[in-house]
């Protein structure tokens, strides 16, 4: 028994030796090396191959990084310019002077006597109208009876009636006689007198003026107005007096 044990340890050692002359490495793979026994009667023996341990290799967790939080930029406010205020200039008063002591004006003088106005007095005219009479008819004829007479009744001839219509159109009667002439429509009344005025327009509704004037076209009385109504007709009666 232990001769096999030193043949065996020769033979590790000639293998060794032959290892080193081929150049092989104790790193090379020894598979294939095979001992033979000096003994003839020995068998073949394997050598066990020595498998290199593998060492594993720790994996790399993931570590989750933590995103830092934006931070909020604050947008810049803009200033607002100062404005220039203007300090106002201090106002030199003026030193006040001597008061000048003030004139006692004259007395006025006293009221002079205004004299009252004259009082315009109304123009006189030779005649007046003395009695204006009327009563509703039916005609259509615009009649008017005039009778001009003096204090005692007697007719004043030679005068006439003027009347202007609404329509500014004139008519004049014949002159006055020194006698009746004609007499107002028949009636509870009936006037006398000594000319007589129907105008060419008749009746026309409106203001009539009226006056009485001389021969030769000079006013002799007051102008006095009538109204008049074409739907209510009426015959007229003038008399007129010495003013």
């Amino acid at each position: 028994m232990r001769k096999y044990d030193i043949n065996g340890l020769g033979l590790l050692l000639a293998t060794t030796g032959l290892l080193v002359l081929s150049g092989c490495t104790l790193a090379s793979p020894i598979d294939r090396l095979v001992a033979y026994a000096n003994s003839p009667t020995a068998a073949a023996q394997t050598v066990a191959t020595i498998q290199p341990t593998f060492t594993s290799t720790p994996l790399v967790t993931a570590t989750a990084t933590k995103t830092p939080t934006p931070t909020v930029t604050p947008i810049p406010t803009d200033t607002p310019t100062p404005t220039v205020t203007t300090t106002p200039t201090a106002t030199r008063t003026p030193t006040p002077g001597p008061t000048a002591t003030p004139t006692v004006p004259p007395p006025p003088p006293p009221p002079t006597n205004t004299p009252e106005p004259t009082a315009t007095s109304a123009p006189h005219w030779d005649y007046q109208v003395s009695e204006l009479y009327n009563q509703p008819t039916e005609a259509n004829i615009l009649s008017i009876m005039v009778a001009i007479q003096n204090q005692n009744g007697g007719f004043i001839p030679g005068l006439r009636l003027v009347g202007v219509d609404p329509n500014g159109i004139v008519t004049k009667s014949e002159l006055s006689a020194d006698k009746t002439i004609g007499h107002t429509p028949p009636g509870q009344v009936v006037k006398s007198g000594n000319t007589k005025f129907e105008p060419i327009s008749n009746y026309v509704t409106g203001p009539w003026t009226f006056h009485l004037e001389s021969p030769d076209g000079a006013q002799v009385s007051d102008v006095f107005t009538i109204d008049m109504d074409s739907e209510n007709r009426s015959w007229y009666f003038f008399r007129f007096a010495p003013g």
